[in-house]
């Protein structure tokens, strides 16, 4: 069974960023493993995301972005999907301590984390490892408002 070990080992071939070049690296060699390994790879990322959706951390401005009076801007509903890429992306420490520390999360608002492209490597390596298109869905919606416990007073989606 795919365990968390085994995660974060996959996510340490990040080298610490989810962007385009590393997460190739990442997909050709999950592309290599079973099928339930993508799988599994999925679900954990999706979970993790899922961990990280809180109001507490959206709440946090993004480091890059301010308005015109200098004022940082609050993070989009991307923008704060992206962000808890990038924290997963810099591995086990990074994601642990965001969780224990909400101000670590910060960091991660800068645009050199944005790690959409991480969203994509379990599809693309099934459709490489199995020829067919990726119809999973996993057990966890990652989408910025679908944890409950992370957003106390939010209607449920």
């Amino acid at each position: 069974m795919f365990g968390w070990d085994e995660f974060w080992e996959l996510i340490d071939l990040l080298g610490g960023r989810a962007d385009d070049d590393a997460c190739e690296r990442l997909t050709d060699v999950l592309a290599t493993r079973s099928k339930a390994t993508v799988v599994g790879f999925a679900d954990l990322l999706a979970e993790a995301l899922y961990r990280l959706d809180r109001a507490d951390l959206a709440a946090l401005p993004y480091i890059d972005v301010t308005d015109r009076d200098g004022v940082p801007v609050p993070m989009s509903a991307d923008g704060f999907l992206y962000a808890r890429c990038g924290v997963v992306a810099a591995g086990r420490e990074a994601y642990t301590h965001v969780l224990a520390d909400p101000s670590g999360f910060c960091t991660y608002t800068a645009a050199e984390y944005d790690g959409e492209p991480l969203l994509y490597v379990a599809e693309d390596a099934w459709e490489r490892l199995t020829g067919r298109p990726w119809d999973h869905e996993e057990p966890y919606d990652y989408e910025t408002g679908s944890n409950p416990e992370g957003w106390p007073g939010l209607a449920p989606r």
